[in-house]
């Protein structure tokens, strides 16, 4: 088993721990820090904003995608994901039909595609994404099945602000990245907002 393989079990494990009641607070505080952020940063409204559905005991994003939820932006997509390996994602409104995917995750059923090769004018997106453990350098732990690592590789240089959303158990000691692998700007805890790169 190597380095990274331990430090995900251990970090799923320690996110399993929390109970109901601890992980809705703390998800609750963390939507309020990613708002805080995202109005802080001053993007225009219509920056387009990739964000995650939570699956099982991530942090909930759910109340994002309601109307009123405070988001700055107006232009918010989910994710579709395959079993293939393949991710797409689509705009969401307050009329938005969702269904179970592959993976078990509430996706969109319709909506316009976010497609940065076709933006005209180019309008990169503020990424907003799970994740299972992560260290102060911004370096994250997905499940293993490298997906989104490598949906990341092929948008990258359209991706303005990479934000990753955790509990603050999460936290790992270092952990060793690849060449592949590409870190986050900042990650949004309960208790903190850590920033760790400016690019």
């Amino acid at each position: 088993m190597n380095n990274k393989q331990t430090l995900r079990q251990q970090a799923l494990a320690r996110r399993r721990s929390l109970s109901d009641e601890d992980r809705q607070a703390a998800s609750h505080n963390i939507r309020l820090r990613l708002i805080d952020e995202l109005v802080r940063s001053g993007q225009p409204a219509a920056t387009p904003l990739l964000l995650y559905r939570a699956l099982g005991v991530e942090v909930d994003t759910a109340p994002l995608f309601k109307a009123g939820s405070g988001l700055p932006m107006r232009d918010v997509f989910a994710p579709v994901t395959h079993l293939a390996g393949h991710m797409l994602w689509r705009r969401v409104d307050t009329d938005t039909q969702w269904q179970r995917g592959d993976f078990g995750v509430l996706e969109p059923m319709s909506g316009a595609l976010w497609d940065p090769m076709q933006e005209a004018p180019a309008r990169p997106a503020v990424l907003v994404c799970p994740l299972v453990g992560f260290d102060s350098g911004g370096n994250r732990l997905g499940m293993g099945k490298g997906c989104f690592d490598r949906w990341l590789g092929e948008v990258k240089d359209h991706i303005l602000l990479r934000i990753g959303l955790a509990f603050a158990c999460q936290q790992c000691p270092e952990i060793p990245a690849e060449p592949h692998d590409i870190p986050l700007h900042m990650i949004i805890t309960e208790g903190e907002t850590i920033t760790c790169r400016s690019s």
